[in-house]
């Protein structure tokens, strides 16, 4: 039984596949198997998996269902006591299942943990910036209070016991848009998490795009469910105050008014900047606007953090 299962859901993503794998079976910790689901891949994923032999790669494939079904497949076969998770166009640095490990050993009472993450743009790279960390390479960290910038937990860096499934259970799979932001909540409001504060991981970032197609707003993390717990936990209120605002934005842009009043009376106004409180009042096609300078200002390496 290897330490590490190593969960790759992978859906076309030929372009990628073959430098992701590589960045796995090149780490210094060798003490692995990749399990990988193939999610109904149209394009050359499959093929190009299929020419490797390490005897590492468990590869299944199943009819398209979507990452959260595919990440809870491949945490079911998995057989080691941690899963590390890593997407199918992300990428390790040698020593990352090595720090990990260095991090569960120094954190053994621990169930999650994580490296820090670095952000790969169309004009560069660039780290992850968080909120209320220290200079320590390892410390026990609270996911609201490190995560008011961005998420301390990224997938790709994320690790966690196989035992968190039975306290948390799995991803839900009626989300399609940020059910890693669904699990991450969970995660926080029942663990603390053992981080190693160096980068080891690579996120290919793709900008976000306005399309024609519907919107669907129970394809989304729904907040409410944590109503009553975060009510104890100012923190966890306001990270969630700051994902409900930006679900508040998309749904006034695609003319959802019913679920931006919602989820606008659900936010303590005193969580947001006076920018994010100044973009919930403005008309739909300045925030159309907005939008797509966010989305080109980050091809320049440059966010708006209101949004």
């Amino acid at each position: 039984m290897a330490f590490f299962s190593v969960i790759i859901p992978l859906y076309n993503k030929e372009a990628h596949i073959q430098s992701t794998l590589n960045s796995i079976l090149n780490q210094t910790f060798t003490d692995f198997e990749i399990v990988i689901i193939n999610d109904g891949s149209t394009d050359r994923s499959l093929e190009i998996v299929q020419s490797y032999s390490d005897q590492r790669i468990r590869l299944f494939t199943t009819e398209n269902r979507g990452v959260s079904a595919t990440r809870n497949l491949a945490m079911r076969k998995a057989s080691g006591p941690y899963f590390a998770f890593i997407d199918a166009d992300d990428f390790w640095y040698p020593q990352h299942l090595e720090k990990l490990y260095d991090t569960i050993i120094a954190f053994d009472h621990l169930s999650v943990f994580s490296t820090v993450q670095e952000i790969e743009t169309a004009n560069g790279v660039f780290p992850a910036r968080h909120s209320n960390i220290t200079s320590a390479l390892l410390q026990e960290v609270d996911l609201f209070e490190t995560s008011m910038t961005r998420s301390i937990l990224a997938v790709s860096s994320l690790a966690i016991h196989r035992n968190v499934t039975e306290t948390i259970g799995f991803f839900n799979e009626t989300i399609s848009n940020g059910e890693d932001t669904d699990y991450f909540i969970r995660i926080g409001f029942h663990y603390k998490i053992g981080l190693y504060n160096g980068i080891t991981s690579r996120y290919t970032f793709v900008s976000g795009s306005l399309s024609n197609r519907a919107f669907q707003r129970e394809h989304y993390c729904d907040f409410e469910q944590f109503w009553e717990i975060e009510k104890s936990n100012p923190a966890a209120k306001k990270v969630i105050d700051l994902n409900r605002f930006s679900l508040a934005i998309k749904c006034k842009i695609y003319g959802d008014r019913a679920n931006y009043n919602q989820l606008v009376q659900s936010i303590d106004r005193s969580n947001l900047v006076f920018k994010q409180r100044l973009l919930l009042q403005l008309p739909a096609p300045v925030l159309v606007l907005l939008h797509r300078l966010k989305n080109y200002l980050e091809k320049k390496n440059i966010r708006l953090g209101a949004f």
